[in-house]
Formats: C-alpha cells, structure tokens, sequence
C-alpha cells in the first residue's frame, strides 16, 4: 500500500490506514489491561516477599558454627548470586520496552494498587515487543551490556528463553555440589544428608515452573516458546510473564536454601533458634484454581515430632513438611498464618510463627477479532484468543453458530455459509495443571450479509452524468463494495437488462454476463441528454447471488 509511484502524502495516508486497521483488529479492552497490572504488581510484591524470606534463611543458617552450616551458607549465597543476575536481565528487558513504549502512565488513576507500578503507557501495544524480541541480543544503549546467558548472534527472545532454563538448571545443579561436598553430603551420617539432597533435587525438577519450553501444534508443527508467550501477548501481558518467571526464579531459590538449611542437621536437632518457612511455586492463582504451599522449618529434621497449624486448624504433615492446599473462592489478596509447634533443645517447645499471602484473580480470556466485533455471512472471520499464563494448546473455544476452525496459535476462523441468526458467542475454557477445565470468558459478535456491492459501467458510476465517448469505451460491468471492512472480498456480474431512452424512444436489450459490448449497438444512435438505464442486474459473491439496485443516468 505504500510502494509504487504514489506520492509521498498519499504513502501516508495508506500507512496511517495500516495503522488504524491494526488497532482495530487488536480490540484489547481496557479491563485487560488493567487485570495485567494487577497481577504484575501481585508477582512483583510475592517476589519482594520471598527475597526477604531467603535473607531470614540465610541469617538462620550463619548462625550456626559448624562446617555443615558454612558449607550450606557458601551454597545458599551462590543460589542468591544466579537469580541476582537473572532478575536483573529480566529486569533490563523491562527497562527496554519501557524506554520503547512511553514508559508507564503519569495520571493518579494509572496507579491501581498502591507502591506499586502504575499501568503501561501502551499496556495494549502488540508490536513493539514483538520487534523487540526478533532483534540481536546485543546492548540497547551505548553502555548496556548483552546478556551473560545469550552470547552476541542470539535474538532476545531466545536470551529470554535461554536465561529462564539456564537459571533453573545452575540452581538445581547447587543441590547435586551439596550432594558431594564433604561437609554435608559427604559427612558420615549414614546417608540421610546425601538421600535428603538428591530426593529434594529430583522433586524440585519435578515441580518447578521456572520451565520455558517450545509446543507442538495438532499439526505436528512447532510453536517456539517465544511466539505463544512473548510475541503474541499485549505489552502488558508480556511484563506480567517477565514477573511472572522471577516471582518462579526466586521460589526456587527460595526452595534450595531451605534445602540447604534442612541439611546442615539430617541426622539430629541441634539449633536453637529456627525460622518457620512458607514456600509456594507461586502466590498468584486463577479464579477456581488450587493454591499449594509447602510449610517447613528450616535447618530441621524430617523426623522431628512437630504439628503444624493454619489459622488454628491442623495441617497434614509428610516427612517433616506440611501440606496447606486451599481452593481461590472470591477474587482478592488474603493472608494466612502459620503456626509450628516443635521440640527444642532440652525437650522444650517452641512455637515459631510465620505470614504469607496469596492472590486470587477472576478468568481473564482476551478474545480480539482481527477485522471488527461482526461476523460476515460467506466470509472467513478471524478472531485471535488468549488467556494470560495459559499454553495455547491448552485453551478451548467455542461458537454458539458458525463453524469454528483452529488455524493454530491461538487464531481462529468462524464461517457462516448461510446466516444463523443475528448473535454468535465465542466461549473460552482452559484445561488447568490439576486437570481441571474452568471457563475464562465470553465474547458477543453480531452475524451479518456482506453489504450489497455498487453497480459500474467499468470506472464510470452513476451519480452524475454520463460522457457518452466515456461509456462507449467502456468494455465491462463491474460491481463495487466500497468502504468494507474485509480487502479482497469480490462480486462478479451475471447479467442485466439495458435500456436506452432516446428520441426515438426506448430501446431494450437483455445482458448475460458482464461485458458491455451488447449495449454499444443501441448506444450509437443516442445523443447528449437522452438516459440510459441497467436494470435487474445480477451478482454472485462470497453469500451467494445477489439483485443489485438499478441504476440510470443522462448522457453528455
């Protein structure tokens, strides 16, 4: 649209076109967006949460004098060291698409919750982060650095990728150095250091969700990793993802020191002060889904004979940990404590206290229709679907009319070939982790005709009058959708009547097909300001055949 020989204001006009449709198809609402924040700013405070968690940790262990807790403490900072520097590329990532999209909005309501961020200044953007993740890993400004997990050639989408699963296997790897390390899982105790060590890493594997991983369509075809969670994401929710992986970074870290804590005495009790510690693969859940957290007492044995509560209610315990579980009713934040009753030195008990959060937020499906919110008889229609945190391959949708076909990531089309009603709703589900199907949401398009086209004698229409040279030269008729919404859509002439009202009266003659030369016989014997008339003219398009109006004109 803006190339050829067309001058440089009207390559203008077509890019601003371009634009405007863009924004149209995206149709992101505004409740999206704002949800987005929400949940960054509840990642953002779960994380905050944890660090301090880890630094209690970490202060538990120092105090003791023994080679196990130096050796664990040597661990633990390394542990500390590798998310350090992965919270700070995230963090550089996000610094980036700001410095590209404006920043985050000034305006006292842009704030929703409050020391927070405030929302993105083009939270709904669908493209500058798309750019952003195709480009070079290489500095974006002048003193900025590359990442140190993405050597110079690598696309920052594949940095991003690259550090996510790096970081989950250099803090994974920290229990295996535990493992053989003389002072703890080397130390003579009968094995229980080394068998507490290598149980808890091959159950952190397991559990993690510091996991990026590519898919595989239906179709057998790959879905890279980047695409189904960065590129095809507003901004918004491509800065909720990001917080999203360090909120997972920092549990696991939080996870390996407490490991790390438990193996400085596998065998027997032998500190005095201890710190209660609540750790969760994530503080965030959906509407209807199930929060876990596992409860444990750091640097303590499994075979210590401790009880554990809950706002005052027991919790089942395995092996030393306790296992909380409640389901997301209402949306909102909601606090709990945690109580832990356990046998210290000399027999006597100690109740150590500890408090953690955890958000529920509602179904949050953004369905967008990549034309507009109406649904054209005869056309493909189509509509794009996510859900925030949820693999594409694991959404549902349905129409209520029309057939609906899955063109893979996340794109959809709804036919129609012949009209069902005024109204189709496309509905989300997503399949959960538990295995549980809950609904995301709903989206209402109107079912509508293609417009009827315009009828044209070639480039001649009818709304002032007629050159007769003009349309003797004229060598078929052509039918004209202006102003629609879907390019490429195409009706074609069947047929017509012509009727030539001249000073010897009317002349008629019927048409089959489009081309004009049937007409030019009665046309050479009319002058200026007698009229012409196309009447019962026929098309066929995407819909089927169609009656156009008629039409008519004086010649000059």
């Amino acid at each position: 649209m803006a190339g050829g020989r067309l001058s440089n204001r009207q390559k203008m006009i077509n890019m601003m076109y371009l634009v405007l449709t863009a924004l149209l198809a995206l149709n992101v609402s505004k409740e999206i967006i704002k949800a987005f924040n929400l949940i960054e700013n509840s990642l953002n405070t779960s994380t905050s949460n944890i660090k301090a968690k880890n630094e209690m940790t970490l202060k538990a262990i120092g105090k003791e004098e023994n080679a196990s807790a130096r050796a664990a403490l040597a661990i633990a900072n390394e542990a500390k060291k590798i998310t350090d520097l992965f919270e700070k590329n995230i963090e550089s990532v996000k610094t980036d698409l700001e410095d590209l999209s404006d920043g985050r909005k000034k305006e006292p309501e842009a704030l929703l919750v409050k020391g927070g961020v405030p929302e993105l200044s083009q939270g709904d953007n669908m493209e500058i982060h798309a750019n952003y993740f195709l480009l070079e890993n290489k500095p974006s400004k002048p003193d900025g650095k590359a990442w140190a997990y993405a050597p110079s050639g690598k696309m920052r989408g594949d940095a991003v990728f690259e550090s996510i699963n790096k970081t989950r296997e250099d803090l994974l790897s920290l229990l295996d150095k535990a493992v053989k390390d003389k002072d703890l899982g080397g130390k003579d105790d009968k094995g229980e250091t080394q068998k507490l060590l290598t149980e808890a890493r091959n159950s952190l594997k397991a559990k993690t969700a510091l996991v990026a991983s590519d898919g595989v369509n239906s179709d057998g075809s790959e879905d890279k990793w980047v695409t189904m969670y960065l590129e095809h994401s507003p901004l918004a929710g491509v800065f909720a993802m990001l917080s999203k992986y360090v909120n997972d970074a920092r549990a696991l870290e939080s996870e390996v020191t407490a490991v790390l804590a438990k193996a400085v005495n596998a065998s027997d009790f032998k500190f005095d002060k201890l710190a209660a510690v609540i750790s969760a693969p994530s503080s965030a859940i959906m509407q209807n889904h199930t929060y876990e957290a596992d409860i444990m007492l750091a640097a303590y044995n499994s075979k210590a004979q401790m009880s554990i509560t809950v706002g005052g209610s027991p919790v089942e315990i395995k092996e030393g940990i306790g296992k909380y579980k409640v389901t997301g009713g209402a949306p909102g934040e909601f606090n709990y404590k945690v109580n832990i009753a356990v046998p210290g030195p000399g027999g006597k008990i100690e109740n150590l206290t500890a408090e953690a959060k955890y958000s529920v937020f509602p179904p949050i499906a953004a369905i967008s229709a990549d034309e507009l919110n109406v649904f054209y008889v005869g056309l493909e229609n189509p509509i794009s679907v996510a859900v925030a945190g949820v693999d594409s391959r694991n959404v549902m949708v349905t129409a209520s009319a029309g057939n609906l076909q899955n063109v893979g990531g996340g794109r959809y089309k709804v036919l129609f070939p012949v009209r069902q009603g005024n109204e189709s709703w496309i509905k989300v589900s997503a399949k959960m982790t538990d295995g549980r199907i809950i609904p995301m949401g709903s989206k209402r398009f109107k079912i509508r005709n293609v417009p009827r086209p315009t009828f044209r004698a070639g480039a001649l229409s009818f709304d002032k009058p007629i050159p007769l040279s003009a349309l003797m030269a004229q060598s078929s008729a052509v039918a004209i959708l202006e102003n629609f919404v879907y390019d490429g859509v195409k009706y074609s002439i069947q047929g017509f009547t012509f009727t030539g009202i001249g000073r010897t009266g009317p002349k008629k003659t019927a048409v089959t097909g489009s081309s004009l030369q049937g007409i030019k016989g009665i046309l050479a014997g009319m002058r200026e300001g007698e009229f012409v008339m196309f009447s019962d003219i026929r098309a066929v398009g995407p819909s089927g055949p169609v009656f156009l109006e008629n039409v008519s004109g004086m010649l000059q």
